[in-house]
């Protein structure tokens, strides 16, 4: 009786995980199947959470030089952790198979949840195929790592925010797989003491990641898409608030409008600013400056960057995504026209 029960036990949590492997949508099945066996090894108890918008998942934002992450799961998305496995979820806009993991332990405050969000994509060309954000709101990691060939032949990086500095390791092909440590006292750092690093590994982690991609920045170059009038009329008594006679009241509208998420970004970047008072401009302007972490200088040039048009194409916003795949198109067009 007692191998009988155990045989009915184990028939009922292969089934439990049969079924849960049969919810993945084909797609993310397929980016599973690509991962080395070590990486599915660790998946294999993971179930399927459903797909997502990332700004519902995360906000991410600069104040006094540092990176902010702050993770505000939706309730149907946090009721199904069972800590600390992963959830395997889908991003709107990716074709790739992602992660989250929450963890009540290891944070800096104890009232916060440590939140991983992590990125398969083994596809890619490289160097880099999987790629981590950790934040418990107040510290911040963000790793990339190949996924390919022998342990000593992959590339991988790491950046952590501490309370007081940016601490970056690598460790890349073009060094000849030598490992290498930064120290900076702010993240802006990377870019002018460490360019090449800075632009050919640093920004398109950041981009696969999200923080590289402000919906500002986006929205400034992809000027031709309009707002949701609903979406608009929704934030206009919050636009009203940020030129109110009380400081409190100011600082309110501002928080709540900064909880709003990617549409409401939009519908503040299409408003008149000239029918708009100048404390009103001053706190949208700031609003629009601290989103993401890294931003286009160049609204022009960013139209003719493929690296940044590409990215693009796994936007959440689907207005986004049909923006970038024509200027994509018009831009290699254009290319091909003067060879």
């Amino acid at each position: 009786m007692t191998c009988r029960r155990a045989l009915l036990l184990l028939a009922v949590l292969l089934t439990g995980r049969a079924v849960a492997a049969a919810e993945l949508p084909n797609e993310l099945r397929a980016e599973l199947a690509r991962l080395p066996e070590v990486e599915r090894r660790a998946l294999s108890g993971a179930k399927y959470a459903g797909r997502f918008a990332q700004s519902r998942l995360v906000t991410f934002s600069t104040h006094a030089g540092r990176w902010r992450a702050e993770f505000h799961l939706p309730a149907e998305l946090a009721r199904q952790f069972a800590d600390p496995a992963p959830l395997l979820i889908g991003l709107e806009g990716s074709p790739h198979l992602w992660t989250i993991q929450r963890r009540k332990a290891g944070t800096l405050d104890p009232g916060l949840s440590l939140v991983i969000l992590t990125c398969y994509a083994p596809a890619e060309p490289g160097p880099f195929h999987k790629f981590s954000l950790t934040s418990d709101g107040l510290s911040v990691t963000v790793s990339a790592q190949d996924l390919l060939g022998h342990p000593l032949w992959q590339s991988h990086l790491t950046l952590a925010q501490s309370e007081r500095a940016l601490h970056a390791g690598f460790r890349l092909a073009a060094d000849k797989y030598t490992p290498r440590r930064l120290r900076l006292d702010e993240f802006a750092q990377i870019q002018t003491q460490v360019p090449d690093f800075w632009n050919h590994y640093v920004v398109p982690v950041l981009r696969r990641l999200g923080p590289g991609r402000a919906a500002a920045d986006v929205y400034r170059v992809f000027d031709q898409i309009p707002a949701d009038p609903k979406v608009t009329r929704d934030v206009m008594p919050l636009v009203a608030r940020l030129g109110a006679d009380e400081l409190t009241e100011r600082d309110a509208a501002a928080r709540e409008l900064r909880t709003k998420g990617r549409p409401a970004m939009l519908a503040t970047m299409r408003l008149d600013p000239a029918l708009l008072s100048p404390e009103q401009n001053s706190r949208l302007a700031w609003f629009r400056a601290a989103d993401g972490w890294v931003r286009v200088e160049d609204v022009e040039s960013a139209r003719r960057d493929e690296a940044f048009l590409e990215s693009c194409l796994e936007d959440e916003d689907p207005a986004v995504r049909v923006a970038a795949a024509n200027t994509l198109a018009a831009v290699r067009a254009s290319r091909l026209l003067r060879k």
